[in-house]
């Protein structure tokens, strides 16, 4: 009986042993898997902080219109796709800002355009879409719709941003046709021949050459890299305000040279200019392609204008640019 009695104990003691190592390595087993879990939490968290919380950063504001660094990458990318031969080397390095810039001109139509009493409904949104996929005006829902999933998979963007950059495009083509509406029958105008440099040594070895009494024509075909006005010798048909690129260049046609004179060098990015004012005539009829050129001129004034009125908002950091960049060409 004490035998037995022994032997209960004996297995009494052992099972309690037993259970408590059970214990013990669920404890081992489980802290194991908390410290695992804390530290996969601690690098999700981090991977959240610097990867995906970025991306949702607004980069631009304009009136109601906001632009996180997401879209502006998505962008970047179907810029990059439209335009693979012109976004190379160095002029990559540009790509950020470049649709930074034209992201701030589509809010600035879409916020700003009610002032000219100018809109764009959802049907010319359609209409849009039909026009980009060569569709009938009568095709059917399913086709359109179909059309629509590809426009929108291929662009890359959200469908909301694909529709906003289309409503965006008609806007500008009626704020385009407004102003063009408006130009004057007649203008200043100037007649003018150039060369275009695209380096200042080379625009330095033109201008002494041109001072030593070269022939300008000649020169210009050596050294513009303007072509088709090059052929010409480098002349320029008459021609109104906005026709030109930098304002300094048209100051000093429309304002400062007399007939027969010529410019210094004018500095402007990758660019140097030498001018001559051949005539000018301070009022002459318009013809349709240069009621154009006006109303380019002044739809680009009261863009200027409206970003003022607008107060535009940009938070777009040299790390945002490199960020941007990196994820763009990965």
């Amino acid at each position: 009986m004490a035998k037995a009695k022994s032997q209960a104990a004996a297995r009494s003691r052992e099972a309690r042993k037993a259970e408590a190592e059970r214990w013990n390595r669920f404890l081992i087993v489980g802290g194991v898997a908390a410290a695992i879990l804390v530290a996969l939490g601690i690098i999700g968290f981090g991977w959240y902080q610097t990867q995906i919380r970025p991306l949702s950063k607004t980069v631009l504001r304009v009136g109601d219109t906001k632009i996180s660094l997401a879209h502006l990458e998505r962008r970047m990318r179907l810029e990059r796709a439209e335009r693979p031969f012109a976004l190379q080397g160095q002029n990559l390095l540009q790509l950020p800002d470049l649709v930074l810039s034209q992201l701030e001109v589509e809010a600035t139509l879409l916020e700003g355009t009610e002032e000219l009493d100018i809109t764009v409904t959802e049907e010319e949104v359609d209409a849009k879409i039909r026009e980009e996929g060569d569709l009938a005006e009568d095709v059917a829902p399913n086709l359109f719709a179909d059309e629509y999933r590809r426009q929108v998979e291929k662009s890359g963007l959200e469908p909301d941003e694909y529709r906003q950059m289309l409503r965006a495009r008609v806007l500008g083509e009626k704020v385009l046709n407004y102003f063009v509406f408006l130009a004057p029958s007649e203008e200043p105008q100037v007649r003018i021949r150039w060369i275009i440099a695209d380096s200042e040594e080379r625009a330095q070895q033109a201008f002494w050459r041109l001072a030593s009494g070269e022939d300008f024509a000649a020169l210009a075909k050596e050294f513009s890299v303007e072509s088709s006005s090059a052929e010409q010798g480098g002349v320029i048909e008459w021609s109104p305000r906005g026709t030109f690129p930098i304002a300094e260049l048209e100051d000093f046609l429309f304002q400062q040279a007399e007939p027969g004179q010529r410019s210094e060098i004018i500095a402007s990015g990758q660019f140097f200019y030498i001018v001559e004012l051949l005539g000018r005539d301070e009022s002459r009829p318009l013809d349709d392609d240069q009621k154009r050129v006006v109303g380019s001129r002044e739809m680009q004034k009261w863009l200027d204008d409206m970003r003022t009125k607008l107060g535009i908002e940009q938070d777009f950091t040299q790390e945002d640019s490199i960020r941007a960049l990196n994820d763009v060409l990965d």
